[in-house]
């Protein structure tokens, strides 16, 4: 593959993964993690980030780090979290893929608006993480009125 292959495959697995989390998160706030279908949104996301380390970092931490360490913490973070949420108990599962949603769109929307490679993948993006940020708070809006509902 040439580089411009691997590049606009590499990223492209990116987008796709995201809109699968995506449409995972809204499935998760009526309580449903079809699990077969987020195993293999997880295996493209890992894919993508294996092409990111083999191809972009070529496997060298400093290359990795090379814009700080809170980014390299918070996206592998994010990475361990959906890893984890496609073995484990669904309740737990729930709360691993939204907390990882929240880190994946800061880096998406940062990406697309700073990276030339990507920036062709910016309206997806942008309408993902409208969904996902949308539906969070409205779920979450919508726990508080009901929990003030209950107390009064």
């Amino acid at each position: 593959m040439n580089n411009e292959s691997i590049i606009f495959t590499t990223f492209l697995l990116a987008v796709v993964g995201y809109i699968g989390l995506t449409a995972v998160v809204l499935m998760s706030l009526k309580g449903i993690i079809p699990i077969l279908f987020w195993r293999a949104v997880v295996l493209i996301i890992l894919l993508h980030v294996i092409m990111v380390w083999t191809y972009h970092y070529e496997w060298q931490f400093s290359t990795a780090v090379r814009n700080g360490y809170a980014g390299f913490i918070i996206f592998h973070s994010a990475l361990l979290m959906i890893l984890i949420s496609a073995i484990t108990k669904k309740n737990i599962s729930l709360y691993l893929v939204r907390i990882s949603s929240l880190a994946v769109t800061v880096g998406a929307l940062g990406a697309v608006f700073r990276y030339e490679a990507v920036e062709l993948y910016r309206l997806p993006i942008i309408i993902c993480a409208g969904l996902i940020n949308a539906a969070l708070l409205k779920n979450l809006y919508g726990k508080r009125n009901l929990m003030k509902k209950l107390s009064d």
